[in-house]
């Protein structure tokens, strides 16, 4: 899951008065496929990925405008999708996709997915099987209830199975009005689990859901609250799933909150898991459940399947995202510079929670507001898509690192 700061507080406003495996490895022959919010359950049919792998930065809208802003990316078995917001040449951004090989050679798009005339923001992705879905944030200026989560679905050719879907689902047996906002994916083995935040009439703030979906983007079954409450906001939720089960987490604050609470758990149980606690990641991978986090205040933390604990530390590090393999993880985080400028390192932690490995990527103006991503070809091969430059002249950029 891509983690980024949101600059302004969101009010919600509803009807009345902010590599995915499900635990279970494919036997290719070969090692387990990495799990994670960026991950697939897809294993490699074709392509070796690994045998034209080379270190190194590409741009996947090199001929694109500036302003290039929350990028994203998943692998599928075999390339690496990266979707991310450009501007439309007026005052909205729209949603663009494109293919790389692990060698960072563009193999499909830039495309444009959003097809609109209104802002399009914070695309997600994830891959089940044969499909990609792209979600994302879309606000049609029309307020009070102007945001919706939006999403498509596509071929792992880049031929497009669908036109833009609104997400329309129902809670308590009667459709949602109302704002929703801030996708999470995660796939499943037969198609898809996708939490956000939306306006609710119990809560004056929104609050984390969750939904299933299938691999054509059809909704299973009624959409489920992760917990309401009455007083708080939920935001950055994100989602797994383990056992069949959608296991997710969110940041609970509000206005006055001076110290972010993480609630998350198996949906049905959540609980109180950390104060502080903010902008959460997830992951299950064969060895079970790990999560990170940052605490607000310049350190990130690790919990492990067996309970564990790491803490990652530098100037003052935050927004993590983390992906599992056999026996260990790799995390994510940003370590603020100065102003939104930030270096990004990936660590390697074990099953105790030790840091076994760390690398530092080459740019030091990553920037905070918009976010990275990381995915995880295996346990040593990483790709993690951020933006950097200077306002307004932010550039995505995907770079291949060998860990």
């Amino acid at each position: 899951m891509r983690t980024s700061f949101i600059l302004a507080f969101f009010v919600a406003c509803g009807p009345g008065p902010d590599p995915i495996d499900t635990g279970t490895t494919p036997d290719t022959g070969t090692a387990p496929l990495p799990t994670g919010d960026t991950a697939s359950t897809t294993p490699p049919t074709g392509i070796d990925c690994l045998a034209a792998w080379s270190d190194g930065i590409t741009e996947p809208d090199a001929a694109g405008p500036d302003t290039q802003i929350h990028a994203t990316s998943a692998f599928d078995g075999e390339q690496v999708w990266v979707a991310w917001n450009r501007p439309d040449g007026g005052s909205y951004f729209d949603v663009f996709l494109a293919r790389m090989d692990c060698a960072g050679t563009l193999t499909f798009g830039p495309v444009e997915v959003s097809q609109t005339d209104q802002s399009e923001l914070d695309p997600v992705l994830a891959v089940s099987g044969d499909r990609l879905m792209v979600a994302w944030s879309s606000d049609n200026g029309t307020g009070p209830d102007n945001l919706d989560i939006r999403y498509r679905l596509y071929d792992l050719d880049g031929t497009a199975q669908t036109e833009v879907i609104e997400l329309a689902a129902d809670r308590d047996g009667a459709p949602v009005t109302g704002n929703a906002t801030l996708p999470a994916l995660a796939a499943t083995d037969d198609g898809f689990v996708m939490a956000g935040s939306w306006g609710h009439d119990d809560s004056p703030a929104f609050q984390a859901f969750v939904v299933s979906l299938d691999r054509d983007g059809q909704v299973l079954d009624e959409a489920t609250d992760g917990e309401v409450d009455g007083t708080y906001g939920q935001l950055y939720t994100t989602v797994t799933e383990q056992g069949g089960v959608p296991w997710l987490a969110w940041q609970e604050d509000s206005v006055a909150s001076t110290a972010p609470t993480l609630v998350g758990g198996p949906l049905g149980t959540p609980g109180e898991l950390a104060t502080p606690g903010a902008r959460p990641d997830v992951a299950v991978g064969p060895d079970g459940l790990w999560l990170a986090y940052d605490t607000d205040a310049g350190e990130i933390v690790v919990q492990t399947p067996d309970g564990s604990e790491a803490r990652l530390t530098g100037g003052f590090v935050h927004s993590a995202s983390i992906v599992a393999y056999d026996g260990g993880a790799v995390v994510l985080g940003m370590d603020l510079i100065s102003g939104v400028s930030n270096r990004v390192t990936l660590w390697q932690v074990d099953l105790q929670g030790q840091v076994v490995g760390s690398h530092t990527l080459s740019t030091d103006s990553a920037v905070s507001v918009y976010g990275t991503d990381l995915t995880l070809i295996d346990d040593t091969h990483a790709v993690v898509v951020y933006q950097d430059g200077v306002n307004p002249a932010f550039r995505v950029k995907a770079e291949w690192v060998t860990l």
